[in-house]
């Protein structure tokens, strides 16, 4: 048997999934998005005992809050990278990895425009989406 190649981070339970492709089935075991979701949550329990440092309106607040987003999704960038290049009858799956780039340019951006006013602090955004209605 197969096991989950992030076996670490995924729950114990394996999904089996089918992938019909020209009338032959291919049996793999997937993660899904235990990983992401994993992660995201490790990244939410980091974020609520730093809560009054990622709150903050200081660079540091800023720094702390966007690297702990930044990582969660070029995290998931990655992982889903991996599970498409997995299977054997895509190519060019390098593609998904491209929006890591866009991940690391707007990280950079967030830096380079906080002294002008123009960086914002994701766990912020976060939380006004989350509990202003």
């Amino acid at each position: 048997m197969h096991s989950c190649p992030c076996s670490s981070f995924c729950v114990s339970h394996h999904y089996l999934c089918t992938i019909f492709d020209c009338a032959i089935s291919i049996h793999q075991r997937c993660c899904s998005l235990f990983t992401f979701s994993n992660y995201y949550f490790y990244t939410d329990g980091v974020q609520l005992f730093l809560l009054p440092v990622v709150l903050g309106p200081s660079l540091l607040s800023l720094g702390v809050s966007n690297t702990l987003f930044a990582l969660a999704f070029g995290w998931y960038f990655y992982i889903t990278h991996l599970g498409y290049r997995a299977l054997p009858f895509l190519s060019n799956t390098e593609v998904f990895l491209f929006p890591i780039a866009a991940v690391l340019v707007l990280y950079v951006f967030n830096y380079v425009g906080y002294p002008f006013g123009l960086g914002f602090n994701a766990s912020r955004v976060m939380a006004f989406i989350y509990f202003e209605s």
